[in-house]
């Protein structure tokens, strides 16, 4: 149970990286036309990609996270990379649902027919650039579970009791 949590969360935090980073590079294309910047976030492109996103933060969120925390926390190794993959993926989610998701619902309900205004471009071209560290702290995340997942499941650091040292057939033995 324990590899199939991290393998899991590796192959999830793929795909949200893997989609983050294409989400990501359609927004910034819209940066080089802010006029029509707000279209992908509209029928027919507009909630595809979104569903996709939140499928995937949701599944490592509430449940894939909280499961290879639970089932590797006796793996020392494997413990250390995957606290340190949910401090930085929930800090980031904190940030995304603090500033990311408003501004987004603000830029989905705009009309894609009005001109933007110099103020919604501006907006929206720092939303696109924060944008880059969260996809980054994606890549991260699955990066710490990718290498947890190179960890043996057998690694809890005491290499010798898998050897039949202290654990005490000695002391049986010399009875």
């Amino acid at each position: 149970m324990a590899n199939a949590s991290v393998f899991l969360a590796v192959l999830a935090s793929g795909m949200l990286a893997g989609g983050g980073l294409l989400d990501q590079m359609l927004s910034s294309t819209g940066l080089s036309t802010p006029s029509t910047s707000f279209t992908i976030y509209h029928p027919p492109f507009g909630g595809s990609l979104n569903l996709f996103l939140i499928t995937f933060n949701t599944l490592l969120e509430w449940l894939l996270i909280p499961a290879a925390l639970f089932l590797n926390w006796r793996i020392p190794k494997r413990r250390t990379l995957i606290v340190i993959a949910a401090v930085i993926y929930y800090a980031m989610r904190a940030w995304t649902y603090i500033y990311f998701v408003p501004t987004v619902f603000e830029f989905e309900a705009m009309s894609t027919v009005a001109p933007m205004s110099a103020e919604d471009v501006e907006r929206f071209r720092l939303w696109v650039n924060l944008s880059w560290i969260r996809g980054v702290i994606d890549i991260s995340t699955y990066i710490l579970f990718l290498l947890a997942a190179f960890i043996p499941a057998w690694s809890n650091g005491n290499s010798r009791k898998l050897a039949g040292e202290e654990t005490g057939m000695e002391e049986v033995q010399s009875v």
